[in-house]
């Protein structure tokens, strides 16, 4: 800004340190008149890791905006480069690590695949992903199979009567109410209604 400046120095470091840290990195604005402070103003009178942290942020911005401009995805590596327009292939190599990523992707480079042909392997499932909707439908299974022996259980209990012999559960279809329990061991005869023997 450009009127007299009528905040103290120690003042105005400890303004720009709590905008900085409060606000989004570039819009540090005057505690007298609200406008935007400028580069310079914030080099002067900024602290010094405030100014180095502003610098380092506007520095990047800065290169963000040349058209073409891409960062390395290489670890450990802050290097970044313009590309030219005539560079047609998404495959990015860095000048100064010599790493390869896509710039599609945002991965490192997809060796021996194309672009198209990277998407399409990573369209299909995954050998885990197989083994995991193969356990689900298993989990499925034993739940309905479980399910049914629930409901088998309740019809049972709602439809047969234990035999008075040996506890077997029989069931009475058709007939007269004498009954025989076809059970090896027991062959008992009893009356389906009172569980008499007969």
């Amino acid at each position: 800004c450009t009127h007299e400046r009528s905040t103290c120095r120690r003042c105005l470091r400890r303004w720009i340190r709590s905008e900085f840290e409060s606000k989004v990195w570039n819009q540090i604005s005057c505690p007298e008149c609200s406008v935007r402070m400028a580069y310079g103003d914030i080099s002067h009178f900024a602290p010094s890791d405030v100014f180095r942290r502003y610098d380092r942020l506007s520095t990047k911005a800065a290169l963000e905006s040349i058209p073409g401009f891409r960062w390395c995805i290489a670890k450990g590596c802050k290097s970044g480069q313009v590309l030219d327009e005539q560079h047609r292939t998404p495959r990015f190599r860095c000048v100064a690590c010599k790493a390869s990523h896509c710039i599609v992707h945002q991965i490192p480079w997809h060796k021996g695949e194309t672009c198209a042909e990277y998407d399409y392997r990573c369209a299909l499932p995954t050998p885990s992903f197989l083994v995991s909707v193969v356990n689900s439908l298993h989990r499925t299974d034993g739940t309905r199979k479980k399910a049914e022996e629930e409901a088998s259980k309740k019809l049972i209990k709602e439809t047969a009567k234990k035999c008075p012999g040996c506890k077997w559960n029989i069931e009475k279809n058709t007939g007269c109410d004498h009954m025989t329990c076809k059970c090896s061991k027991c062959k008992h005869e009893f009356c389906w209604i009172c569980l008499a023997p007969y």
